[in-house]
């Protein structure tokens, strides 16, 4: 599995770019307008060694790598594709017509008529992603703060997950974990998550019991 593409950044358009890497080898990678937007925006010292995650689409015509510049559009664009009807393409044209936050606020507030002006979505495909994805898509704060870690580090979704199979609000849970990890920042600074874990898994059970 390719999990990301790390070189230097050769062409930038509005759907798709290519990166050089050091071994020689040139990947052209289909990204949404706001990641597109994102790396055209970087100074040209940040584009000539940029990592750029990756999924790699495999289709019995075609194989396509999709590219993000964030963790939280990656796992976005995964979630999409789990609605009927959605596919790959379809996934990030949506993602360029409304960042990961607002697209979260839209499917928590089940604000149907703001996601169906998103090119690639319509009221129909509105109405499945709110029905699908409002309490798997959430927010750490309630959507006070708009930004692109507004959803949990991918190591820790596992623990979301079995939370949520407990019987808890996934919504909640984000809201807990965040918290906890805020306030075991020193406790936990320099160890990997394998050292971790248990620790905020045994805080999160005292919270949400």
């Amino acid at each position: 599995m390719i999990n990301a593409i790390h070189g230097h950044v050769m062409e930038i358009k509005p759907d798709y770019i290519t990166i050089l890497t050091p071994g020689g080898v040139e990947y052209r990678l289909e990204v949404s307008r706001n990641t597109s937007d994102k790396i055209a925006a970087l100074p040209p010292s940040d584009r000539s060694s940029l990592r750029v995650l990756a999924s790699l689409q495999h289709r019995e015509d075609a194989m396509t790598l999709f590219g993000f510049q964030s963790e939280e559009e990656r796992f976005c664009f995964e979630q999409l594709q789990t609605v009927p009807g959605i596919g790959a393409r379809q996934a990030i044209k949506i993602l360029s017509g409304i960042t990961v936050v607002n697209l979260i606020k839209a499917l928590d507030s089940q604000d149907v008529k703001t996601l169906a002006k998103v090119s690639g979505i319509g009221p129909k495909t509105a109405q499945k992603l709110v029905l699908q994805l409002r309490n798997v898509l959430v927010l750490d704060e309630d959507g006070e703060e708009a930004s692109d870690s507004a959803l949990p580090a991918q190591e820790y979704r596992d623990m979301v997950d079995s939370f949520v199979a407990m019987g808890h609000d996934r919504r909640l849970v984000v809201r807990t974990l965040s918290a906890v990890i805020k306030e075991s920042e020193e406790k936990i600074k320099g160890k990997d998550y394998r050292q971790v874990e248990p620790l905020i898994f045994s805080i999160m059970l005292k919270r949400l019991s």
